[in-house]
């Protein structure tokens, strides 16, 4: 297949792509070994994309000739920094389907993204790559982006969070 990416649209998801979403959730879950983590199903993830606000925004990559077909979605929503005093913009997720890449589409979701940034406001553009995922992280910084060493991602969840959420705080 010799596509230029003048043969791909980008375009905001609808809840018709919902259940490819989830797919693609689930191959990137995979391919990042955390399946054990997944736990989204196709009526949470439409609950999420399309409520009354969104908890997350969602935009699809199509190929002009299956336009029913996705071949890479994107996940972000907004954060903010009290520094800069303005909300940034977060991508959770990008996922290229292995036989569309090398093809321009991960720059051209950035750029978009970046874009939407800069329309929105944001201060910032942001979001994290696993430490073993050099190709990756050559990727981002090929495109200006910048890997900071210096900063860890903290994260509760599960039965950790509970716990914190009910322990008796008795020094307030």
């Amino acid at each position: 297949m010799s596509d230029s990416l003048h043969d791909y649209v980008l375009r905001e998801a609808t809840p018709e792509d919902v259940p490819q979403i989830h797919r693609l959730m689930l191959e990137m879950a995979a391919f990042e070994n955390l399946m054990d983590q997944f736990q989204a199903t196709e009526n949470s993830l439409h609950d999420n994309l399309f409520s009354i606000p969104p908890a997350v925004n969602c935009s699809v990559i199509v190929h002009q000739d299956n336009p029913q077909q996705l071949v890479s979605y994107l996940m972000w929503f907004h954060n903010y920094s009290s520094f800069l005093a303005k909300r940034g913009l977060y991508l959770e997720d990008i996922y290229i389907v292995p036989a569309h890449r090398r093809k321009g589409l991960g720059k051209y979701a950035l750029q978009h993204l970046a874009a939407k940034a800069i329309e929105l406001g944001c201060g910032r553009f942001e979001w994290v790559v696993l430490d073993w995922n050099q190709n990756a992280i050559d990727f981002y910084e090929q495109q200006g982006a910048s890997v900071l060493p210096e900063w860890r991602v903290v994260r509760i969840a599960g039965e950790a969070l509970v716990r914190l959420a009910n322990t008796n705080n008795t020094n307030t």
